[in-house]
């Protein structure tokens, strides 16, 4: 249902959150069975994205850069999979069938929650 760049991302970003320290790729790839090399192209894009900053050297690695309550998820999915409503392709409006209406509710109910919820919100939720 998620990518696994928009898994990744998560997962980098609540992990990140909890600490001001920097955490290298490797640490947060075992920490969690990642791929190291798969996410060092997904911590990329996030440094792209300019949500986290890379640090050189023998203590760098990675930290975020931007205040944890202010990234939103529904505005994290959208920037990495380019789209504006995430489950609402071939989604006709109005909806044609009860699967449709179905489907299209469900949209509107994942949009909502994704955008309600910030990394700090996705934290407590998980511990």
């Amino acid at each position: 249902m998620f990518s696994t760049t928009f898994r990744y991302s998560l997962i980098s970003l609540v992990e990140l959150a909890q600490d001001d320290r920097t955490l290298k790729t490797r640490q947060i790839a075992t920490k969690f069975g990642l791929s190291p090399h798969y996410l060092s192209v997904v911590l990329r894009e996030l440094r792209r994205l300019g949500l986290v900053e890379s640090i050189k050297g023998n203590c760098g690695g990675y930290r975020l850069i931007q205040e944890a309550d202010q990234i939103n998820v529904l505005q994290l999915y959208r920037s990495l999979a380019g789209s504006d409503e995430p489950g609402a392709a071939g989604v006709a409006s109005p909806p044609l069938s009860p699967a449709d209406a179905w489907l299209a509710n469900m949209s509107e109910r994942w949009n909502k929650e994704l955008a309600e919820t910030t990394l700090p919100d996705l934290y407590r939720h998980l511990h």
